[in-house]
């Protein structure tokens, strides 16, 4: 039996994520396919985007993600342009986050397109950036981003504790639920 939806990334911890809550639905297949992204800083903009520029690269049902980073003394950036901002700078978003005010929201976002429909799913974590970069799990951000109530990083946090906080571990409880997997 085909898989009815196709999971698309080439960043291969997202994957790993991925597999490791959905991966047993004989339901999903995996795609790696390089998919231009815009540059907006909002999520929503960029996630639709990305899922119509997958669906027709790949002309199957697609599945795509896209994260961002929210800071407030930072008016929100880099918000979807995280992706940029992390390349540039790395651990050293730390420093450029004034102490006085480390609150940020991390968010996440899956969208599914049948090539007709596309369905949205957001959610996100509110916390702070921590003072300088800990631990070693986990991609992108997770050294510098503590969740609510806690005191460490998600790259210092096992995964699936990490996934029980971060938002795509909230995007895959929905959309298991949403198609069924």
């Amino acid at each position: 039996m085909a898989p009815t939806w196709y999971y698309n990334t080439t960043n291969p911890e997202k994957l790993r994520e991925f597999q490791h809550v959905l991966g047993g639905s004989s339901r999903l297949g995996y795609l790696k396919e390089k998919i231009t992204e815009i540059l907006d800083k909002e999520l929503e903009t960029v996630i639709q985007a990305k899922a119509i520029a997958a669906y027709r690269a790949v002309r199957v049902p697609v599945i795509v993600e896209h994260g961002a980073l929210c800071i407030e003394a930072l008016n929100g950036l880099p918000g979807a342009l995280v992706k940029p901002f992390w390349e540039s700078l790395d651990t050293r978003l730390c420093e450029v986050v004034p102490a006085g005010n480390r609150a940020a929201r991390a968010r996440g976002a899956f969208c599914y397109c049948d090539g007709r429909v596309r369905h949205v799913l957001i959610e996100e974590t509110e916390g702070e950036i921590a003072p300088s970069a800990r631990g070693t799990g986990g991609f992108h951000w997770d050294p510098i981003f503590i969740p609510q109530g806690q005191t460490r990083t998600f790259a210092e946090m096992s995964l699936d504790e990490k996934l029980s906080f971060s938002p795509l571990g909230k995007l895959h409880a929905r959309l298991r639920k949403e198609l069924g997997l």
